[in-house]
């Protein structure tokens, strides 16, 4: 692993504890991205990590032996951010810093040339001082340019922090909320533009509303997916297909009431007891009528 430390660094890293200066050159410095001057993504770092690369193995003679702990490294993390060696552009759990003085441009200017030219003695003065002259301000040229270009920030990293803001407001807006580094791998896949994550929030939001709106109904609604699942599979696109068919199940679904036995007995016998009269009171026999025998108990003496 080949990397190079400017001037600018190492004024900024002149008067800090040795915690933070081993702490950039060994755990920071070396893992940068060269284009987006980014540490934390391609190759993801935290300050376990740190802490374990800063292990110092016992020797004798040695009494700080062993790793910093986390909280240590912690401090050691503010402090280069104050410092303005770096700026902490985390997630949750996932560590991601900038390496705000990093300047590749700027080492290349200043790499010694270790392929002198010489120039052939038939050459005229005076060819050789035009060529001197054209050179010099070919230089300052090339140097303007990479000045120029050092300044304004790198696309790719550009969109790196887009793609971080976008995940943190897909995060925080996703009911479930679970892996988050699974989703954020999920969403770096899925690289939205600024125009497909306004549809895919936009669907989210119609998707909760959605989940609220069956759940007040009573009605089944799924569980929310893992947030890299729902990403991978793009389920933004979801949304009209699932709302009909959670409509025709719900038709589906619903069924009359179930009558008991004696409901069922009665709705097959109420027409035909509305032709029958069950009032006695008027049909009381008389003393003397026809139609019944009088028994008498004659006692012999």
């Amino acid at each position: 692993m080949y990397f190079t430390v400017n001037d600018k660094e190492l004024d900024a890293l002149c008067g800090l504890s040795y915690l933070q200066q081993i702490t950039y050159l060994r755990g920071i410095r070396p893992y940068m991205d060269r284009k987006t001057f980014m540490v934390g993504i391609k190759r993801g770092i935290s300050y376990q990590s740190l802490s374990e690369i800063l292990y110092v193995e016992p020797h004798q003679g040695i009494k700080d032996s062993g790793s910093p702990s986390r909280q240590q490294i912690r401090r050691a993390v503010k402090g280069l951010e104050r410092a303005g060696l770096i700026a902490i552009q985390s997630l949750d759990k996932h560590l991601i810093l900038k390496c705000l003085l990093a300047d590749i441009s700027y080492c290349a200017q200043n790499k010694p040339n270790t392929k002198p030219t010489q120039e052939p003695d038939t050459k005229s003065n005076a060819n050789y001082s035009d060529n001197s002259i054209d050179s010099s301000n070919n230089f300052s040229k090339g140097a303007t340019e990479n000045n120029t270009k050092a300044d304004t920030p790198h696309e790719s990293d550009l969109s790196c922090v887009f793609l971080r803001k976008a995940f943190e407001k897909f995060w925080q807006q996703y009911p479930q909320r679970r892996d988050q580094l699974k989703a954020w791998d999920a969403f770096k896949q899925v690289n939205p533009d600024e125009a497909l994550f306004i549809k895919i929030l936009q669907s989210l939001n119609a998707q909760i509303e959605h989940h609220h709106k069956y759940q007040a109904a009573g009605l089944w609604v799924p569980h929310w997916k893992n947030p890299a699942n729902w990403l991978a599979q793009e389920c933004w696109n979801d949304e009209l297909i699932t709302e009909v068919m959670e409509i025709e199940n719900a038709k589906h679904t619903t069924s009359p009431k179930k009558q008991s036995a004696v409901e069922l007995l009665w709705d097959s016998c109420k027409e035909g007891a509305d032709h029958f009269d069950f009032n006695f009171e008027d049909n009381i026999p008389s003393e003397y009528s026809n139609n019944i025998i009088q028994f008498k108990n004659d006692k012999t003496a």
